[in-house]
């Protein structure tokens, strides 16, 4: 804007403050101001919310980022070959786990030992199971609890498929392929 058009704005202004008066101008800009905030607020709300939502988000990945750093030191400093389950005790490593699913209420369809899959450690193997299970819900969570803490063989969830029992809602039918790392 030059000159010229910042007079004319300006005398503009001095002949609506004449017009409406002082009082009514003031209340005019005030109302501006109000409505411009409002309309601000509704603008940038989504966004505030946005950024707040990614700023939990990210503290939760931090977070979990953090967790699996300490799980990583911890698994360069213990020694795996002292848990993994010798050929001769694998057995042994399965009536474990099926006892310890009994236990819980799990009712065992079928389990069976699938073909040994070669590791990148030297004298490990991997030995798939396939379990079929019918469980309720809590009770097959308990289970997944006690398999990720089998603390004296290593054992891994490969794949979990769950759906709902046709006969008993409260009853799930579970496909489990459950991994042994076995000794050679």
């Amino acid at each position: 804007m030059n000159t010229g058009e910042i007079a004319q704005v300006k005398s503009r202004m001095i002949k609506l403050t004449e017009r409406l008066g002082p009082s009514k101008v003031l209340i005019l800009c005030i109302c501006c101001v109000l409505s411009g905030l409002v309309i601000l607020l509704f603008a940038y709300w989504p966004l505030m919310s946005k950024l707040s939502n990614s700023t939990n988000r990210l503290n939760e990945v931090q977070a979990e980022l953090l967790n699996q750093r300490i799980a990583i030191v911890a698994l360069d400093n213990s020694n795996l070959t002292a848990d993994i389950i010798r050929q001769n005790g694998l057995s042994l490593a399965i009536a474990d786990i099926t006892e310890k699913g009994r236990s819980l209420g799990l009712q065992f369809s079928s389990i069976a030992q699938q073909t040994l899959q070669e590791t990148t450690q030297a004298g490990i193997v991997k030995l798939p199971f396939s379990f079929t299970i019918e469980s309720e819900y809590k009770n097959l969570g308990r289970f997944l609890t006690y398999v990720e803490d089998f603390s004296s063989h290593i054992a891994e969830v490969e794949s979990l498929f769950i759906r709902m029992s046709e006969n008993d809602l409260h009853k799930l039918n579970v496909k489990l392929i459950l991994n042994l790392y076995v000794e050679i």
